[in-house]
């Protein structure tokens, strides 16, 4: 028995299509903030573009109330598989949508305003926001090894348009040149010569950036389709246990015509560590159990809310080279350090306090700087733009790292109720400090931007 009864056996067919299924889960929202760096020197918001992007992300998260209501109400019908492929559908158009309409403006509240890009930065984001919802459930129908590969594929989301980016570029730094400016009033035509900056263009427009995003869903769509339909797909799937048949007789419909033959009743009727954790009560002290809670709620709030809406006022004074290795760099150190904790996990909760409070210094750095903004330290030396790019590294992984082993321990002593709080938590400080955040941009004169060449 041995080795070969513990080790489980993978197909890597399987394997590979779920991994190109998972980097679908939020490669479209991704990609359009590692686009930023070009964008922001495109569109009419300029550097408060971040704000408007991460307070639609917000308003976008009505897609999983929805999603959760509509599993109550229909809580006997299968629902992964036919709103994984309208979502699915809907990103497929909105980026294929953004390769022709990404700058197209509209006069709106007495200014221009990238109507189209926000449009679809919303459906971006409302179907992204849901993935996580839809895609785990999906997965959960396939053996319990195949869970690694969605998260190493839900991980390659962030680095796959970071990637693309990297290879793009920015363009460079602004360039002042003489523009002749005719102006023709009642009096007579007049002729002055103003300073206009000049952005070199980056390798590619972000019309084909955001056609390779369209062709990479049509990818994981194709990855979907074919976990459903091939036969090899289905031989990896797994029996349900009695306690989700009796709560969703749709679903055992469904693993009743998938699954291969077989006899099924050991692990029937063996407890799985999916049923102890749906059924996980907490184990912590009350005072950790909340502390963790609001640290996650604390770092949500600032990263996910207030620093990633004023990263363009941190960065950009430092030039859009900074602001383009911000992004793209951040990119890669949030799933690698997803993947770190996942190895190798610090449970104590002292310790998870203190990555909250080395995260927390970081924080207030790239903070301070974007309220110095346009003038902060180091401001035009190579050190200051190295310092940017690196603290907003330490951020972006340190958040990362924390928040995983926070729900890891929150799954570990409380089961999907602690994790369900968690996730409350998360949302709800992403939503405060992110509208706190956009109106202090709008109405208050606290972070500012500048144009080169004025």
């Amino acid at each position: 028995m041995g080795a070969e009864a513990v080790k489980p056996r993978r197909n890597l067919t399987v394997d590979f299509l779920i991994v190109i299924f998972g980097v679908s889960s939020w490669v479209a929202v991704n990609g359009l903030w590692v686009e930023l760096p070009v964008l922001v020197n495109k569109l009419p918001e300029s550097w408060e573009l971040a704000s408007y992007i991460v307070i639609t992300s917000q308003i976008a998260n009505l897609g999983p109330i929805l999603f959760g209501a509509a599993r109550k109400i229909w809580s006997q019908k299968l629902l992964e598989i036919p709103i994984i492929h309208v979502s699915l559908g809907i990103v497929v158009t909105a980026c294929t949508l953004l390769c022709f309409f990404w700058d197209t403006t509209t006069f709106l509240f007495g200014g221009l305003h990238s109507s189209a890009l926000l449009v679809l930065a919303f459906f971006l984001s409302f179907v992204d926001c849901t993935s996580s919802l839809l895609y785990l459930p999906f997965i959960a129908n396939f053996k319990e090894q195949y869970v690694i590969s969605y998260m190493i594929g839900s991980g390659l989301s962030g680095p796959v348009p970071g990637l693309i980016a990297m290879a793009q570029g920015v363009g460079g730094y602004a360039d002042c040149k003489n523009v002749t400016v005719k102006t023709t009033t009642e009096n007579g035509t007049s002729i002055d010569f103003v300073l206009q900056a000049y952005y070199p263009p980056p390798r590619f427009s972000p019309n084909i950036f955001f056609g390779i995003l369209t062709a990479q869903m049509c990818i994981s769509w194709i990855a979907f389709i074919l976990l459903n339909s091939l036969t090899t797909a289905k031989r990896e799937r797994v029996p349900l246990t009695p306690v989700a048949r009796a709560s969703n007789p749709a679903l055992a419909e469904n693993f009743q015509s998938s699954s291969t033959d077989g006899d099924f009743s050991t692990s029937i009727e063996k407890p799985t560590l999916s049923q102890q954790y749906l059924l996980g009560k907490p184990g912590l002290p009350k005072a950790h159990y909340y502390l963790l809670l609001f640290i996650q709620g604390f770092l949500s709030t600032i990263h996910n809310g207030v620093l990633l809406s004023i990263q363009t006022y941190s960065c950009l004074p430092y030039g859009s080279i900074a602001y383009h290795l911000t992004v793209t760099l951040s990119s890669f150190a949030n799933p690698l350090c997803c993947f770190v904790a996942i190895f190798f996990p610090v449970t104590n909760i002292y310790a998870v306090a203190g990555l909250s409070t080395f995260t927390t210094a970081w924080s207030i750095y790239v903070l301070v700087i974007a309220l110095l903004s346009p003038t902060p330290p180091f401001v035009g030396l190579a050190i200051g733009a190295a310092l940017i790019v690196i603290a907003w590294i330490m951020v972006s992984g340190s958040v990362a790292f924390t928040k995983a082993c926070i729900a890891s321990i929150l799954r570990r002593e409380g089961g999907q109720v602690a994790l369900f709080r968690c996730g409350v938590v998360t949302q709800l400080g992403s939503a405060i400090g992110a509208l706190v955040t956009f109106l202090l941009i709008q109405y208050t004169t606290l972070f500012k931007s500048y144009t080169p060449c004025s």
